[in-house]
């Protein structure tokens, strides 16, 4: 196999405008055919979904719990709820490998069969340690998903719909949680857990439908394929229609990726191109995207507030809400979808920026105000409404946490790395998120002994004020710029009003529609 100049006679432009004229730009068929690949892709991230939520269903079930034989203590609740995030750093950083090695579609579908081992697994649990072995599968399990997950999203869409679709795939796994609520209000645990075995078993299925990522396949000098591949995701058309696209894909894989240097005739192997990878993990151009991408993760984690996820049944009981915690959390999972939704909505037209700087702001003052309530106001007989007020703040919390934080650090991810080192650095990025998040969730019951739910819910708004303070300072604008445009923000040739303000594709658009 050659380099990529040695490809078919028919992978060469022969007339630049005649591809120009050919290629159908933002075409409706286009939009549907990337869309239904993302529709298809989510129903891995529907089972994502499925395995964050389902600690909260345990735990909620279980946690000091007289009625049930396996009873879990605080310290069996924290480790049960933190051992998905602790796991899955070791699987997120062997999923960059993975993804490499057999493709972004390979890898999402291999996942779903140890998916549906640890859901039986769940349903005949007799053990806490059996619980924590479920709990360590899934986490192993969704750390493999999330960097192939993300990349092949980043590859397929086009720059006009890239944000819109990483929004409708990260929307999917709330839909995902909000089944898990659903499913643990009507159903006992074991049922649940029994219900949800059916999703990996359908992911199996409608995940053989999609192409691979072209961009891997160009990478991996399977020109042929790459091309049938963007013709299905441009809308099932022929390949003279995607040659401009198609030519411009390959000389950026050449550019990024060094395929076409002087004397590289022969094919890259798996480990060679590992190698190459953990090369470029110490140049520039991927260490910055990648602090940056650590620190939005971070940021967005204590706004979306991570920690307090898997004890919520508990933490909404505290607060002496006037209806079932188990109702709060569904009608809070439907806003945090709402949200999700609005931000595809609105996203093209204000931007990733200032849409993450306005949900954090709301979120700080919505956490300020539960602590306030927890501090002051609870249990208050002259004002028997203000008992509303924690499930108001709590949903605000969650349609905003939909709208910003939920979404913002993987759009980045789909966006800010460079082809080469994007695999693994897109891995190491969701590892160290799910790190974070393991040390939030072990952390809170005892933060929570120490400072009280007031004195919690004042840190991590205090926390989620300060991370807004960097977003509007550091954090670019993405939206409507292409990738190779994003590449640029992070080297010193770059223009500073264009880096934070949306692209000019977008307003185009905007002003003319059609």
């Amino acid at each position: 196999m050659g380099p990529l100049t040695d490809a078919p006679e028919s992978h060469s432009i022969k007339n630049g405008n005649a591809a120009s004229s050919n290629r159908p730009r933002h075409s409706t068929r286009s939009t549907c055919a990337q869309i239904l690949a993302t529709l298809i892709q989510n129903w891995l991230l529907i089972e994502i979904g499925l395995d964050i939520a389902m600690t909260t269903m345990v735990i909620g079930a279980l946690h000091n719990s007289a009625s049930e034989e396996l009873s879990m203590n605080d310290d069996q609740a924290s480790w049960f709820g933190s051992l998905p995030d602790i796991c899955h750093p070791v699987s997120s950083l062997l999923s960059g490998y993975v993804q490499e090695a057999v493709g972004r579609k390979t890898a999402m579908i291999m996942v779903t069969i140890p998916c549906f081992v640890a859901w039986i697994t769940l349903h005949f649990a007799q053990s806490i340690n059996t619980l924590y072995i479920v709990s360590i599968i899934m986490g192993l399990c969704t750390g493999l998903t999330e960097a192939p997950l993300h990349s092949y999203i980043g590859e397929i869409a086009e720059p006009h719909l890239r944000g819109t679709l990483s929004s409708i795939s990260t929307s999917a796994a709330l839909i995902g949680m909000f089944m898990m609520y659903v499913f643990t209000y009507f159903f006992y645990w074991r049922t649940v857990a029994l219900i949800c075995s059916a999703c990996p078993v359908i992911t199996f299925t409608v995940m053989t439908q999609i192409p691979e990522s072209p961009t891997w396949l160009v990478v991996r000098n399977r020109l042929d394929e790459a091309k049938k591949a963007l013709c299905w995701l441009r809308g099932w058309v022929k390949p003279a229609e995607v040659e401009e696209e198609f030519q411009a894909l390959v000389k950026h894989a050449e550019k990024s990726v060094g395929l076409n240097q002087a004397g590289d005739d022969k094919p890259r192997t798996k480990i060679a191109f590992l190698k190459m990878q953990l090369t470029e993990m110490t140049r520039r151009k991927v260490l910055l995207p990648f602090r940056q991408i650590c620190i939005v993760f971070f940021i967005c984690s204590l706004a979306y507030f991570c920690a307090i996820r898997p004890y919520l049944i508990g933490e909404l009981q505290k607060l002496d809400t006037p209806i079932d915690a188990k109702l709060i959390l569904i009608y809070s999972q439907v806003l945090l979808f709402i949200g999700a939704m609005m931000n595809v909505m609105f996203l093209r037209r204000f931007g990733k920026r200032k849409i993450a700087i306005f949900c954090n702001t709301v979120i700080a003052i919505s956490m300020f105000g539960l602590g306030i309530h927890y501090a002051y106001l609870k249990g208050s007989k002259q004002f028997p409404l203000l008992a509303w007020l924690p499930v108001v703040f709590w949903l605000s919390i969650s349609f905003f946490g939909g709208f910003g934080p939920a979404l913002l650090a993987w759009q980045l991810v789909s966006e800010l790395f460079p082809i080469i080192g994007r695999g693994l650095a897109t891995g190491i990025s969701a590892a160290f998120s799910k790190l974070m998040g393991a040390a939030e969730v072990k952390s809170y019951l005892y933060i929570e002994a120490w400072v009280d739910l007031s004195g919690v819910m004042y840190l991590y708004g205090t926390a989620t004020i300060l991370g807004t303070l960097y977003l509007y300072f550091y954090l670019p604008e993405t939206e409507g710029k292409s990738l190779e445009q994003i590449e640029v923000y992070f080297t010193e040739n770059y223009d500073r009003k264009e880096k934070f303000s949306i692209g000019k594709r977008v307003k185009l658009e905007e002003k003319n529609p059609s």
